[in-house]
């Protein structure tokens, strides 16, 4: 981690000039779009008051008036689609710097990885698409209409300036907190979707094992408890709209008011008896109600603000994560790989995962783990990738001690989870990564498979972890990322589970091709792996079969 790390404001602002141009076209927009109501409105106050005044119905100012609030509507229209088309430029380009991190990151396994892309684009892209464009568009279009306010009567003016400088103050007293609030609900979030999704893969054997009632208690209290989280953000948005609410409300009873009181002569305006008549006073109350317009938008998406500080915070340690400067070379090649003595338990749990492993892997070859569920194979992978540190018993690589090569093994090993992670993007994204310029013909074979299924090819978009592919397809796209983009050690858990019999047959042609250039570690129950293994691993319950 760095030790300097900027704050989550500084870090989303940071990307606001990347569309700077994008924000200044809708803002030009937005300001005209006023100017249109401002307009509509003097229109709109005079065919009443002839009306009214006179009986005198003005068709040519009704046609004035609805040519002026069309382009409103348009220019309205045309500013929000800039700003949410700006909002998805900076989220792609956000998610382009994330993917790589979670695919070099063994921490986060496809489940937490797909929650943590979801969320980003929940929590940031509201951020920029409209907190930042409404909070611009809020001081912009304010000060144009104080203006035209000020010049036809500067107390109705003052009325709205005092409301305009009052609102964001009760706006950030509120936000005072809320911060901490979201940022408390998106790990509740992050932690028991994950817990949610894993029970519900294992719903059959749940059932099976009569354990269906307990498992229901268990889930419906942390259901409970993120219910409550998220009421308590609800709690923070509806606080917010009503003190908006109350302020709005005051201040148009307040002109109103005033303007009755000095048309019938009780209280006298400047003006009054020389541009100050009925129509002036219909068309400042027609105005005030939209002086609130943008004010009300900003404020609506002011807990956007706090939502996506909290998902910067989790964000950008994960960005700027550093490894530091290397305490060991880990360009250097594998030259031996051991575990002594190893036992493991996750934290506040007493149970050993693992409990005195010992293994010699060879330099390259394939490795097969075998065991069933709960074992300890996929912990025992992780530690082999270097993202799970065991205290207890030694762990080696190329004869340096364990810190170093669990360093090694972060830089040099590749790990294929049992539910892949499909980054939002095209197939060749997917694929390719950054080299997406890369020829149609440096890919593997087997991506034909899937290549001929689909009309745009390459270019098909895929989104909420691949759902426009099936399990299979999603496994061999994994793979194919693994062997464009190869490393000295490569490790997958489970790659055939729950797979048809011809896409195993490719995972495990592809394995042992593999293995006969680097060191394979598979965790698997696979029997077809266990004839073409070089070394067989047995865990029973985190003991080591010997």
């Amino acid at each position: 981690m760095i030790s300097n790390q900027e704050s989550p404001s500084k870090w989303l602002n940071k990307h606001i000039p990347e569309v700077k141009n994008m924000y200044i076209s809708a803002l030009v927009l937005t300001v005209l779009s006023a100017g249109c109501f401002v307009v509509f409105c003097w229109y709109l106050s005079e065919f009443a008051a002839s009306w009214l005044d006179n009986g005198h119905r003005l068709s040519d100012t009704v046609l004035y008036a609805s040519a002026f609030l069309t382009g409103r509507y348009i220019s309205a229209y045309f500013a929000s689609q800039l700003n949410y088309k700006a909002g998805n430029l900076i989220i792609s380009r956000v998610k382009r710097k994330l993917y790589p991190k979670l695919l070099n990151n063994n921490k986060i396994d496809s489940v937490s990885g797909t929650l943590l892309v979801t969320q980003i684009n929940d929590d940031l892209k509201p951020y920029f698409a409209f907190f930042i464009p409404y909070a611009i568009a809020s001081v912009m279009v304010s000060v144009v209409l104080l203006s035209v306010c000020f010049w036809v009567e500067k107390w109705v003016g003052i009325i709205l300036l005092v409301s305009f400088m009052v609102i964001p103050f009760i706006m950030s007293i509120i936000g005072i907190g809320a911060e901490g609030i979201h940022k408390r609900h998106i790990d509740l979030f992050m932690k028991y979707s994950a817990v949610f999704y894993n029970r519900l893969n294992a719903i059959a054997e749940i059932v099976n094992l009569d354990n269906f009632k307990p498992q229901y208690r268990f889930l419906s209290e942390k259901s409970k408890t993120l219910n409550k989280a998220t009421i308590n953000v609800m709690r923070v948005a509806i606080l917010s709209s009503a003190s908006l609410e109350l302020f709005v409300t005051l201040s148009i009873a307040m002109i109103a008011i005033y303007l009755g009181l000095s048309l019938l002569g009780i209280m006298v305006g400047s003006n009054y008896g020389k541009s100050y008549d009925f129509q002036t006073a219909l068309f400042l109350l027609t105005l005030a109600p939209y002086f609130f317009f943008y004010l009300r938008k900003f404020v609506s998406s002011y807990h956007d603000r706090n939502r996506a500080l909290a998902s910067a915070k989790l964000l950008i340690p994960l960005l700027t994560e550093e490894t530091g400067a290397p305490s060991t070379d880990t360009n250097k090649a594998l030259e031996s790989f051991e575990i002594k003595n190893l036992s493991f338990a996750y934290p506040d749990s007493p149970v050993k995962v693992l409990n005195d492993i010992s293994l010699k892997l060879p330099v390259k070859g394939l490795v097969l783990v075998k065991g069933i569920s709960g074992s300890g194979k996929s912990t025992l992978l992780k530690i082999c990738a270097g993202s799970l540190s065991a205290p207890n018993g030694i762990l080696t690589v190329n004869g340096e001690d364990s810190g170093c090569s669990r360093q090694w093994l972060n830089v040099n090993s590749s790990y294929m989870n049992q539910f892949p992670f499909i980054f939002d993007g095209t197939l060749r994204y997917n694929v390719f990564l950054d080299n997406e310029g890369e020829c149609n013909t440096c890919y593997p074979e087997f991506m034909d498979k899937i290549l001929n299924k689909k009309e745009n090819g390459w270019q098909t978009e895929l989104s909420h972890n691949g759902k426009q592919l099936s399990g299979g397809e999603k496994q061999l796209v994994t793979l194919a990322r693994m062997l464009l983009h190869p490393r000295p050690i490569a490790i997958l858990d489970e790659p055939t589970a729950n797979l048809d019999a011809d896409t195993v047959d490719i995972i495990l042609s592809q394995i042992i091709k593999l293995a006969k250039e680097r060191l394979v570690i598979v965790a698997s129950h696979e029997e077809a792996f266990e004839s073409v293994a070089d070394t067989v691993v047995n865990l029973n319950w985190g003991e080591q079969e010997k």
